[in-house]
């Protein structure tokens, strides 16, 4: 049995003749006690808080509130409830299991085919719209069109539910490995030198053993 607090949106003749045709019966609360009716209170904040975070998803303003909280209705009346034994609300009020192959990313790029009788031969053959809701009674989606403004039908639709994401990616190349070969000689050589820098205090000064003659301008007979 659901509980209203009187509220003037609840008491209107509306929701009175649709009570009485679904053959619901409700019960008013006292006024100013909302702890009576926490269920529907504790409803309204997980709509609104799920709605909330569809917008931030999507990037779309306040104005589409309305449309963010009829889907996240949607989508709760289509989810298991532990109080149903994990069954959806939908499944229970309609003994038929919900189909979720038509569900799509709240706010995600909509491709909407344009028919011939509306386009011209160049003209494109698809409108980039916005998808905000799903349509009850109607094979289709609605759709927000953000160039004219405009709320479009359409069951031809292709969807884009992940925006491309580019990744840009530093691929580092090895850097080559030159070898010298050598031949024996130098390599000899080359260890000979190693060592000799290695231990400079071991190098023995040489002297030259070439017989060492006077310059005929400093000889005595040359001046004679």
């Amino acid at each position: 049995m659901p509980r209203i607090n009187n509220g003037g949106e609840f008491c209107k003749k509306e929701f009175e003749e649709f009570y009485k045709k679904c053959g619901i019966a409700r019960q008013k609360n006292t006024p100013y006690t909302p702890e009576k009716n926490g269920v529907a209170k504790r409803m309204n904040k997980t709509l609104m808080e799920r709605a909330r975070s569809m917008l931030n998803g999507a990037g779309l303003g306040q104005e589409f509130w309305a449309e963010a909280v009829e889907a996240t209705c949607y989508l709760v009346n289509r989810s298991p409830s532990s109080t149903l034994e994990d069954k959806t609300p939908q499944e229970v009020w309609t003994s038929k299991k919900p189909s979720l192959s038509h569900l799509m990313v709240f706010g995600c790029d909509a491709y909407v085919h344009v028919p011939k009788g509306k386009r011209t031969k160049l003209d494109s053959k698809s409108e980039k719209c916005i998808f905000i809701r799903y349509k009850d009674g109607l094979k289709g989606y609605k759709l927000w069109n953000p160039v004219i403004r405009k709320v479009v039908y359409s069951r031809d639709v292709l969807f884009r539910e992940v925006k491309d994401v580019i990744k840009h990616e530093v691929q580092l190349k090895e850097p080559k490995k030159i070898e010298f070969e050598l031949k024996e000689e130098e390599s000899d050589s080359t260890v000979e030198e190693e060592s000799k820098d290695e231990h400079p205090q071991n190098l023995v000064v040489r002297r030259s053993v070439r017989e060492r003659r006077q310059t005929k301008r400093y000889s005595p007979s040359t001046f004679c």
